[in-house]
């Protein structure tokens, strides 16, 4: 059985309201006509429209945050992948984790997400990090019904 995970989107809730943010920016001038009554055609300018690319940025980077991690679980390994064109990969066999340890902060409880760490006897720090994942202690147990 493969199991696979990606970091949570709404851990990036300040990205999110940013996000928001910039994209009513270059609304409020139309937001405004069509409360005054007056046509919101007037209200569209070229200039505020080119306040829209911060918006795209933001949604850009959310984006890479998301894809450029991967988690997976399978029946021999655990493995962290983070990159998209530069790689970085952590792997641990599953039989020789020796210990699964979740942190999770108080904000990250109530958003229901934290990291997920693996380690082994061969080193007395953590192996193997699962970033920002959604569901930490449910993943915790699937992985300890696995081994």
């Amino acid at each position: 059985m493969k199991y696979t995970l990606r970091p949570a989107w709404r851990s990036q809730w300040f990205l999110m309201i940013l996000a928001i943010v910039l994209l009513l920016i270059p609304l409020l001038p139309v937001i405004e006509s069509l409360r005054a009554g007056t046509d919101w055609h007037l209200a569209l300018n070229p200039g505020l429209a080119m306040l829209g690319v911060p918006f795209l940025i933001v949604c850009l980077i959310m984006i890479y945050r998301h894809f450029s991690y991967l988690f997976t679980v399978d029946g021999s390994s655990i493995e962290s992948r983070h990159g998209i064109i530069a790689r970085e990969v952590s792997s641990i066999r599953v039989e020789d984790v020796r210990s699964i340890n979740v942190k999770q902060s108080l904000f990250q409880r109530l958003l229901f997400i934290g990291d997920v760490e693996f380690s082994s006897a061969a080193s007395p720090e953590a192996e193997v990090v699962f970033k920002k994942i959604s569901t930490p202690m449910r993943v915790k147990r699937k992985i300890q019904e696995m081994a």
